[in-house]
């Protein structure tokens, strides 16, 4: 296949698998998650330039078949994500000796969550506008989705479950959009490495590390979650959730360090993401070891140095 076949393909799949969404089905939904993998194939394939031409591509075919709107929420979503972290991933410098260094992927992450991060403050921004809080409308919102998904539901029940889902909601949903651009980007990177056509190395959990600039993002976000009151504690508070996702990552990372030291590591590590998956306690504690792992450094005291963080 020749090189600009491959690059027009894949922002035409890209296109093809967001408009899934559209339909409803939840098998399209399923697909429709996998829309930023294309494009990761080709960027982090071909390079920055023949990615950015995939995007674009991508965007023509979404407004052609839906209209701004779509094209609007495709360069939300999938574009300028996946562009942001191919473009970050393919950076490098080299030293006099001839040592290539890559531009740290825990680094890409971080500006994915600031990216989320900053759509969260837009929305906020938009809401206010319209004369309402974020709260108000994320819950207006949901209460529209339930109706439509769950109609039968009792009236009571449906305000039971919007006292729970509104105060996280925001947050939550971005951690989900983070955990698929990031998940699309390191399939990507696994099949081009097995295939040779990887631009850069792929990384191991050794080579996870943040940028110091995320600390006080997450810092600054807790603290307007616990001074702050109303609406402004409620983006806080979600802020906070979005900027705890690097170091959450950081932290299973470290368990993967740790469980190196045993004989029994696969069994230690499912066990690990089951009790991940089950508890949203164990998910916290994660996240503090991430916290810790940044500042203290765990990993360098348990297992030896770790790779020099670069605070980019």
């Amino acid at each position: 296949m020749s090189r600009h076949l491959f690059i027009a393909l894949g922002g035409v799949a890209s296109a093809i698998l967001s408009i899934a969404f559209a339909t409803g089905k939840p098998s399209m939904i399923v697909l429709a998650n996998l829309a930023p993998l294309p494009l990761f194939l080709v960027g982090l394939g071909y390079g920055t330039k023949a990615g950015f031409l995939a995007l674009a591509v991508g965007l023509t075919l979404s407004a052609g078949f839906g209209g701004l709107l779509a094209a609007g929420m495709y360069a939300l979503i999938h574009a300028l994500p996946s562009g942001l972290a191919f473009r970050q991933a393919l950076l490098k410098r080299t030293d006099g000796k001839g040592q290539v260094s890559w531009y740290p992927l825990g680094a890409v992450l971080c500006w994915l969550a600031a990216f989320a991060g900053a759509l969260l403050v837009v929305a906020a921004l938009v809401s206010q506008g319209h004369g309402e809080s974020l709260r108000d409308s994320v819950s207006s919102y949901l209460e529209m989705v339930l109706r439509v998904v769950w109609p039968m539901l009792a009236e009571t029940e449906r305000s039971r479950i919007l006292a729970e889902m509104a105060p996280f909601f925001p947050g939550a949903a971005a951690a989900m959009w983070l955990a698929v651009v990031v998940g699309n980007g390191l399939l990507a990177l696994a099949i081009l490495t097995r295939s040779g056509r990887s631009l850069r190395p792929a990384p191991t959990a050794r080579d996870m590390v943040l940028p110091d600039w995320v600390s006080w993002l997450m810092v600054a976000a807790a603290a307007v979650a616990l001074l702050g009151s109303g609406d402004v504690e409620y983006i806080g508070r979600n802020l906070a959730m979005i900027m705890a996702v690097p170091f959450f990552v950081l932290g299973t990372a470290v368990v993967h360090g740790l469980a190196r030291r045993v004989r029994a590591r696969q069994p230690l590590l499912v066990v690990f993401y089951v009790v991940l998956f089950m508890s949203g306690w164990a998910r916290m504690a994660v996240v503090g070891l991430g916290l810790i792992e940044q500042w203290v450094g765990v990993r360098h005291r348990v297992a030896g140095p770790d790779p020099v963080r670069e605070d980019e």
